[in-house]
């Protein structure tokens, strides 16, 4: 009886000339990693992208989150009751527009990004461990441009997405 090799199933030749089902494969890998990572903190990943644009914006609308970060309204609002339930993000009320909310990260949400972006990096280097510094920095440029390109054909504006390159992040 053959021996079955143990770790992720094989990919049969037949599927691996196919790049975007590689890109779909590999996604899903990346994804499963980086949940199971989020999860030991409480945190899922669209809740884990939120506390990272508030982190990096300060205060905002929750419109404005739903811009940067592409999570649709209804699921946003889903996602700051849970943020704001774990004492992570603060609403307070615009100070330039009573209608609207300005979002605040916590100093928790602060701590607990800075824990997410610890898991998150230990989940990207398992994920491109075999390739080099270098090649991750062509293959962080490469998806840049398909992220960029695929929001232009979307229609879509890539205010949130610079054009100028970004350093890779190491988590």
């Amino acid at each position: 009886m053959p021996e079955i090799a143990s770790g992720p199933p094989a990919i049969h030749d037949a599927l691996l000339k196919h790049t975007g089902f590689l890109i779909s494969r590999t996604g899903l890998v990346a994804q499963k990693q980086f949940a199971e990572r989020m999860e030991q903190l409480g945190l899922t990943t669209r809740m884990w992208g939120a506390l990272n644009v508030l982190d990096a914006e300060g205060e905002i609308t929750q419109h404005r989150l739903c811009t940067c970060t592409g999570i649709d309204p209804s699921s946003m609002v889903a996602t700051l009751d849970e943020l704001e339930a774990e004492g992570l993000v603060e609403r307070r009320r615009h100070p330039n527009d009573r209608r609207a909310h300005a979002l605040h990260l916590t100093d928790a949400g602060r701590e607990r990004l800075a824990r997410g972006r610890q898991l998150a990096r230990v989940a990207q280097d398992e994920l491109l461990a075999p390739l080099t510094d270098e090649e991750r920095e062509v293959l962080h440029e490469l998806l840049l441009r398909l992220v960029r390109a695929t929001r232009e054909v979307a229609g879509k504006a890539p205010d949130a997405i610079s054009a100028e390159p970004a350093p890779v992040a190491s988590g």
